[in-house]
């Protein structure tokens, strides 16, 4: 679900990004649930290392890349408003 979504995109992710998406999870859920979880995650990889670390703003790249990606495959089920909710109400409770 997740590798024929990323397979879809136009215009593709970039080279880089798309090698290292080959690690995302492609299990438990919908595509835009699997993303959303990755980009949690990253999230917390970022804060695991806080201030001005080169890792840590990769990581934060990721969330962003992920998390709009999550919401492109939001748009894509029968219900898009009530997964974009979904979304960003856990994206806005992550952290507290």
């Amino acid at each position: 679900m997740v590798r024929s979504f990323f397979s879809a995109r136009t215009p593709p992710p970039p080279a880089p990004l798309a090698a290292w998406l080959e690690g995302v999870p492609v299990s438990g859920g919908t595509t835009a649930e699997v993303l959303l979880r990755a980009g949690l995650d990253e999230l917390d990889a970022a804060r695991a290392a806080p201030g001005r670390v080169r890792q840590s703003a990769f990581h934060l790249l990721a969330a962003d890349g992920l998390l709009t990606y999550a919401c492109e495959a939001a748009l894509e089920v029968d219900d898009p408003r009530n997964a974009l909710v979904r979304i960003l109400q856990q994206a806005a409770a992550y952290g507290r």
